[in-house]
């Protein structure tokens, strides 16, 4: 069994600007852009980190869920293709955080991930929580860059 920790984002101070990398920009998610928002949750989770089920039940359990806002699915667009989505729930959650290989290191996720806390925070939340799994380092220290420590409720 996987050990998966809880990480969190106080957000009594001010939240750092997003800086999106030149030919990315934030659009806003419809239902239109639910299969390819689908098809980049697949490519990402290939190799382990998570697990997405076919469209169909994906979509339906997603927008069926009470919290579920799609003003808290931030997805980042170059030209035609999909390079980053965020799915946050309503309780200041980070659902998912998913960058397409060609777009990582290029400081998506961190625009993303940006514009999650900023949104929770005009929204009047505390804190931003998400789950990583506890072995991947990497992704550990990227969200530690952006404020996040273990959360004490472990």
């Amino acid at each position: 069994m996987i050990d998966i920790i809880r990480m969190r984002r106080d957000l009594g101070s001010a939240v750092a600007a997003q800086v999106w990398p030149d030919g990315v920009a934030l659009r806003p998610f419809t239902a239109a852009d639910a299969p390819a928002v689908h098809a980049l949750l697949k490519l990402a989770y290939a190799d382990g980190g998570g697990s997405v089920e076919p469209f169909a039940e994906w979509w339906k359990t997603l927008a069926a869920d009470s919290e579920y806002d799609s003003a808290l699915c931030f997805i980042a667009w170059s030209g035609d293709s999909l390079v980053g989505v965020a799915l946050c729930w309503t309780s200041a959650f980070v659902k998912d955080l998913v960058v397409h290989p060609g777009g990582q290191r290029r400081g998506v996720g961190k625009a993303l991930l940006l514009t999650a806390f900023q949104t929770f925070r005009d929204r009047g939340a505390s804190s931003v929580d998400l789950k990583v799994q506890a072995d991947n380092a990497g992704a550990i220290r990227f969200y530690e860059n952006l404020g996040m420590i273990l959360a004490s409720d472990q």
